[in-house]
């Protein structure tokens, strides 16, 4: 993290988004049903996911930042990925239900009424919080390289353009004689928050399934390994996201003369270089293959050597 201020931040923003997305879940749930505004209910389901995201924020980067034991060597990392799947799951079973809802409504042939003008005075203040919420968590999204903060990001960002969204149509609904808007942004919504779910749901996958690192990534390791003293070729580069770290395995061509000790020295010169540059780098593997070595000698006689041996070294940030 840059700043020490960073450190307060990122152990705070699962409790400061709680107490924000819970105030907001029952102001425009509880105006809504009042103002009878079927959008601000639908925009309550987004702090209501808000709320939930917030709690797994909590417990995920707790577990996930517990020390490395003998029955986690990689760590606890994707214990982040495993609750914003469940996150995501939820989340598409209650927006479903919530289309359904306002399509019926919609489509049904009960009499459309504008909703109260104080709906639209929360969905203002919905505006204002969320959009501070967004700049907050994904400034803390980036100094940590969250996953689960950064989807919380992601929502508060949604939610910003939800509100946006309630405001014009209850507007339209006042000022354009369309009662019907309101319920037909709801139904955009549910929409939105239908391909919201199904985003996360993606992102958790691959995460489980040890995705590898952004290509942008692999190619600055393979690039800042390459000009290590002694590496003459990066043989393999195999990247995976373990939670909020990257996990670097590393085959290394060496020439065949290099002793032991060398290769300790040119592994540890790879690790410290890539903890310097990558940031939340993670364990580091290193292992190497020797490199053909041609001998000219004075007498115009060539001799080859080829010789292959693993010796492996860990390190990490």
């Amino acid at each position: 993290m840059r700043y020490s201020k960073c450190v307060r931040c990122a152990g705070m923003v699962g409790w400061i988004g709680l107490v924000v997305n819970l105030t907001l879940l029952i102001l425009k749930g509880f105006v809504g049903v009042i103002a009878g505004s079927q959008a601000l209910v639908a925009d309550a389901m987004y702090s209501a996911k808000d709320v939930v995201s917030s709690v797994l924020v909590i417990v995920g980067l707790k577990v996930s930042n517990r020390p490395l034991d003998r029955e986690h060597p990689y760590g606890h990392g994707k214990i982040e990925f495993i609750l914003s799947m469940i996150i995501s799951i939820v989340f598409l079973a209650v927006t479903a239900f919530l289309f359904v809802h306002a399509v019926q409504v919609l489509m049904g042939d009960g009499e459309h009424k504008a909703p109260h003008l104080i709906a639209l005075w929360v969905a203002l203040i919905s505006i204002l919080v969320n959009v501070f919420m967004y700049f907050y968590t994904r400034c803390v999204s980036i100094e940590i390289n969250s996953p689960m903060v950064r989807t919380l990001s992601k929502h508060h960002y949604a939610d910003a353009t939800s509100s946006i969204a309630v405001a014009v149509g209850i507007i339209g609904a006042h000022y354009l004689n369309m009662p019907w808007i309101d319920t037909l942004v709801a139904v955009f919504e549910t929409l939105h928050l239908m391909y919201l779910g199904s985003e996360v749901f993606r992102e958790s996958y691959k995460g489980l399934m040890d995705s590898s690192a952004p290509d942008e990534v692999r190619d600055k390791i393979h690039t800042l390994v390459r000009r290590v003293d002694g590496v003459k070729e990066v043989d393999e580069l195999r990247t995976r996201l373990v939670g909020q770290e990257v996990c670097v395995d590393l085959l290394i061509q060496v020439d065949a003369e290099e002793t032991v000790e060398s290769a300790d020295l040119i592994s540890e010169r790879i690790v410290e270089r890539l903890t310097a540059r990558i940031p939340h780098l993670g364990s580091v593997q290193v292992k190497f293959t020797a490199h053909e070595v041609t001998r000219h000698h004075s007498d115009g006689s060539i001799d080859e050597t080829s010789r292959d041996r693993g010796l492996p070294s860990e390190g990490g940030a």
